[in-house]
């Protein structure tokens, strides 16, 4: 049960950071207007204890005072510029069986663009107290990660959280492999996905780690920013602020299926890491360059190095582009090539367990495997790319390379990895919805078909570094 009261009030320390842009008139979605984002709000909030249960309640400028009249401790003051946007970020520990209602909704939605339409919803109770647990301490033996990618604001979406909301029990922590809200650059798009995420509140509970996807770059047909959306509306533990450059090539539509490599975006949301009890997680950019000059490359080799694998026995790399493709789409993606040029040979060389990616509206998982031969020592590649964008991509070849052991375009989905110990983790492809057009898997340039994919993928993985 919620608790009736809150213990603490934590102050923004930042200014409130926003961003507009002009989006010219195109379809029917296109006003030609100026867009103004809202404003986003980053509240650090520290000194909590590893793997416990808080309760808490975001609460805007006017409610700072009375909360103050209650002597709540504070911690931090709000940056001066902060002005009228000044948030607080109310927590506490201590349960209570009184319960404020947590489930009343009061507000009616009026956002209702497509691709989301929320409109039939209610908001959320200003007052609605929500609750989270804080990670396990390094080394803690045991943790459950939900992988997808590809999820944006489609009915196949909706199912995909859906599903993970009835088993929110079982996922302590969730990781989205890029391409976020598809927005087709209309930044409206970006508004109704958090729509999406408020009427399906899976991040209200559980963390979420992101990494960028090509279609969270946003370039505007006759500009050239870059990835503000995904910069601004997200806070990952970065290692600094991010140095986003813009885009230096011709004017006009960008082709989001085939961006250029690499693009100017380091630090910030791009690349960073963090540990989870047992696990080590890398995050990378596939857009940021990973040429072995370059300023992503230096740092990924640094962390794989400081890996301290009696502490955190599991080391997993995300990132959205897959370095192991069965599919006939991408296949001359230069962010893969980069990957598999220069990403590989770390991963190898540094024991990583997994490497989790998406980028493909489908599902791959490879034995372990190393330069395209199969290997004991090296890492599992897994695809997990049907979150919820339209499901598929052919296969190249009917005969399944010699590292596939499953591969599958027809079924939506998401994967859980359950960390069992330092030796042995669990991996579960979960279901979450088939094709609408058609029960059977595509061949690349063929009108032949293939069987759909397996009922499931249940397997253990075994810890390659503790052979």
């Amino acid at each position: 049960m919620a608790p009736s009261k809150l213990d603490m009030l934590f102050l923004q320390e930042e200014t409130p950071s926003s961003y507009n842009l002009t989006t010219p008139k195109k379809g029917n979605h296109r006003d030609g207007d100026t867009y103004y984002s809202p404003h986003y709000h980053h509240v650090t909030v520290s000194g909590l204890h590893p793997a416990t249960t808080y309760y808490y309640k975001p609460v805007v400028h006017q409610e700072v005072e009375q909360f103050q009249k209650y002597n709540l401790r504070t911690s931090y003051a709000a940056h001066p510029s902060a002005g009228k946007y000044s948030q607080a970020f109310q927590v506490s520990e201590k349960a209570s069986s009184q319960d404020p209602g947590i489930e009343v909704r009061q507000r009616h939605r009026h956002l209702n663009l497509p691709p989301y339409d929320g409109s039939e919803k209610e908001c959320p109770s200003p007052d609605k107290i929500r609750s989270f647990k804080t990670a396990p301490p390094p080394g803690y033996e045991s943790v459950n990660l939900a992988i997808m990618g590809d999820i944006g604001q489609f009915p196949h979406s909706e199912d995909t959280i859906a599903r993970m909301i009835r088993s929110k029990k079982d996922i302590d922590l969730l990781i989205l492999a890029g391409d976020v809200a598809y927005t087709g650059t209309d930044h409206r798009r970006w508004d109704t996905f958090f729509d999406f995420l408020d009427d399906y509140p899976i991040t209200e509970r559980i963390p979420m780690q992101v990494v960028p996807g090509n279609h969270d770059i946003d370039k505007e047909d006759q500009g050239n920013e870059i990835f503000l959306a995904y910069e601004h509306r997200f806070r990952m533990p970065r290692v600094q602020p991010a140095q986003l450059g813009v885009y230096d090539g011709p004017p006009g539509p960008l082709n989001m299926d085939q961006p250029p490599y690499p693009l100017s975006y380091e630090w910030g949301n791009a690349y960073y890491s963090f540990t989870y009890g047992p696990a080590r997680v890398i995050m990378i950019s596939s857009y940021s360059s990973m040429e072995p000059n370059s300023t992503q490359y230096k740092w990924i080799s640094s962390e794989l190095e400081k890996v301290d694998r009696s502490v955190t026995p599991w080391l997993l790399a995300v990132l959205h582009t897959p370095i192991y493709n069965t599919f006939s789409l991408h296949q001359k993606d230069k962010q893969i090539i980069a990957a598999k040029d220069h990403l590989e040979p770390l991963f190898v060389k540094h024991k990583v367990n997994l490497v989790f990616s998406g980028h493909i509206h489908a599902y791959l998982r490879t034995t372990n495997v190393i330069m395209d031969e199969v290997d004991p020592t090296g890492p599992v590649h897994i695809t997990i790319g049907a979150g919820g964008r339209k499901c598929e991509a052919p296969f190249k070849n009917a005969e399944p390379e010699q590292w596939v052991e499953v591969r599958d375009a027809t079924i939506y989905g998401y994967g859980m990895f359950r960390i069992l110990n330092r030796t042995t983790a669990e991996w579960d492809w979960i279901h979450t919805g088939h094709t609408d057009d058609r029960d059977y898997n595509q061949l690349w340039k063929s009108n032949d078909t293939l069987p759909s994919g397996p009922g499931s993928d249940h397997v253990f993985i075994s810890n390659q570094y503790y052979p």
